[in-house]
């Protein structure tokens, strides 16, 4: 017992082994050390900064320089960007050039075809440089159809009202009474004496005729090709009447209004000097309009031989950032 006693005495009694203690941040080449990196901290905060705003300075040189690459190109697409009226140039002379290979045939009856024609032959004839001369035939030029300047309007079946040709289910007691009336009240128009009670009673007559056709064509009495064909006699002399409203009427009966020329360069200049149109073939003229575009086509290819007839493309935009 006491041997056991002693022994645990002996190894209670040895001291506990703590760790050195530490000084090592109190010695001089620690402090040192400690002062080294703190400037060399400083240093890259200060490095960085300044690649920092290098890396600035190059982002805003961009900025500038992408400003001024687009201020030259909206330049660039300004000087070379065709304006609204080159391209509404560019599609006209498009038109004429279908129109003097393949027009549609609802073109030349309505006029439009020689209307879109006629400023271009027009100048054609005013250079002087067209080929030999295109012959009207007096006769078919009658039956040309044309309109007052910005009026579009025309007086129809009404040039001669004595001799209008009446579709055949008009024709009766009443027709005939109202083709009477017609002719005088186109008379009156010339003479400047037609008052508002016989005009108007002229269009009474009109309206009449056209509800008496629809009541035969809805019993049956004709049929749709008839009918149509009365309604568009009838608004054909509806139209004319409304010509005779206007205070220039008379020159519509006169002559004043009319296709006239010996030849293709004649009708275009009169024409066009007195802002006329062409109008819808009437019916019975179709083969007239038709001899008439016929010689606006060969008045334009005597021009188109001497000078040639060019559509102005648009030019390609190159990019100027390519171009040195």
């Amino acid at each position: 017992m006491v041997l056991l006693f002693s022994q645990s005495a002996r190894v209670s009694a040895q001291p506990y082994p703590y760790p050195p203690p530490y000084n090592g941040g109190f010695g001089p080449g620690n402090v040192l050390q400690g002062q080294a990196a703190v400037m060399d901290a400083q240093g890259n905060l200060m490095l960085q900064q300044e690649q920092a705003r290098i890396e600035r300075e190059k982002a805003n040189q961009a900025k500038l320089d992408t400003k001024r690459k687009t201020l030259d190109w909206q330049n660039y697409e300004r000087e070379h960007k065709w304006t609204l009226g080159q391209e509404q140039e560019r599609t006209e002379a498009l038109r004429i050039q279908r129109l003097l290979k393949n027009p549609r045939q609802e073109e030349v009856l309505s006029g439009s075809a020689m209307n879109t024609l006629l400023p271009y032959l027009n100048q054609l004839a005013q250079q002087g440089i067209h080929g030999t001369p295109v012959f009207l035939d007096p006769y078919e030029l009658k039956q040309i159809n044309v309109t007052g300047a910005g009026s579009g309007q025309n007086i129809g079946v009404l040039g001669d009202p004595a001799k209008m040709n009446w579709p055949l289910a008009l024709r009766g007691p009443a027709q005939k009474t109202l083709n009477d009336e017609i002719v005088k009240v186109v008379g009156d128009t010339l003479k400047g004496t037609l008052d508002f009670a016989e005009y108007t009673q002229v269009q009474k007559g009109v309206d009449a005729l056209l509800n008496d056709a629809k009541s035969k064509w809805i019993a049956e009495q004709i049929d749709s090709g008839t009918y149509l064909e009365s309604k568009r006699f009838l608004e054909s002399v509806r139209g004319g009447l409304d010509i005779l409203k206007q205070p220039d009427a008379a020159k519509y009966f006169n002559g004043g209004y009319a296709a006239q020329g010996n030849n293709v360069a004649e009708l275009v200049a009169n024409m066009s000097r007195q802002g006329l149109r062409f109008a819808p073939a009437l019916p019975g003229a179709e083969a007239s309009y038709f001899g008439l575009y016929s010689a606006f086509l060969d008045f334009a290819a005597g021009g188109e031989a001497v000078t040639g007839f060019r559509v102005r493309l648009a030019p390609a935009i190159a990019d100027p950032a390519t171009q040195k």
